[in-house]
């Protein structure tokens, strides 16, 4: 706090005290809550969160019939957040995946289309920076409509260094990055960067810390998707356009035939 750093946990309170202060009610409930360990009162901003994102598996036909067409099929608008810890940290199998595949299959995204969130049935995000994660919540209330936000959590993001914002990130002024874009040494030379490496999720810190031991910074560009689904088209044809001569990879930790890699490839072929 003293070098106008904010880590996951300050980001969060941030977020929930603001809402709050602007006299909008907040429901939180999930794993821990019943025991009293959560860190805010359950006051209508409303998020379920459970303790792993496997926990989600036996409530798929709530997900199927309410929450993912619940507005084309019932006409009602829902809100709620639901946030479920993703990541492969070797914790087992019933302990590490949210299945992002799945609900991406829900979605209703046509990669012939340029997506807006106003007609999408959700939105599904994997955020990894404090203050993203800020202003997506804020955004959930702040919104003329609502739709109901599917959020991946990082499990290592609490205490690791890399998922830190500077205050100034909070400010006015600012807002939620659907996408951030490469900000270091290879975007100020673009025409000389040999590879542009899109990814979702906390593997942007292996590969963050792996250019970085080999010293290839300016040589590899990294843009991190914190958006998944409506996908941030116009962003990523940015990038494209930026870094015109470089090799284009696509990076997760996920299984080819799990994660979002199904989903966003066939965006990535029709830039």
């Amino acid at each position: 706090v003293k070098d106008g750093i904010a880590d996951w946990s300050i980001g969060e309170a941030i977020g929930i005290g603001s809402i709050l202060r602007d006299n909008i009610h907040i429901r939180f409930t999930g794993e821990d809550v019943e025991r009293g360990t959560m860190a805010h009162s359950p006051k209508l901003l409303a998020i379920w969160e459970a303790q792993y994102g496997d926990f989600a598996d036996t409530a798929q036909p709530v997900f199927d019939t309410f929450i993912a067409n619940g507005e084309s099929k019932w006409v009602q608008q829902s809100g709620v957040v639901v946030q479920l810890p993703h990541g492969i940290d070797g914790a087992g199998p019933e302990h590490s995946s949210a299945r992002v595949e799945r609900f991406l299959a829900a979605s209703d995204d046509d990669e012939d289309l340029i997506p807006n969130l106003d007609d999408k049935m959700m939105e599904l995000a994997n955020v990894t920076t404090p203050a993203n994660y800020f202003h997506l919540i804020r955004r959930q209330v702040a919104m003329p409509f609502r739709k109901p936000l599917i959020l991946m959590t990082p499990k290592i993001g609490l205490k690791h260094p890399y998922y830190r914002s500077p205050f100034k990130d909070f400010l006015p002024g600012t807002s939620f990055q659907r996408a951030i874009r490469e900000s270091g040494p290879a975007s100020k030379k673009p025409e000389c960067v040999k590879k542009l490496i899109f990814c979702v999720g906390k593997v942007a810190l292996t590969i963050d810390e792996l250019r970085k031991e080999k010293k290839i910074e300016d040589k590899i560009a990294l843009c991190r998707i914190e958006q998944i689904y409506p996908f941030p088209y116009d962003i990523v044809l940015q990038e494209f356009c930026l870094y015109e001569n470089a090799k284009v990879c696509f990076c997760q930790e996920e299984h080819k035939n799990q994660g979002p890699w199904i989903y966003c490839k066939m965006y990535l072929k029709t830039r």
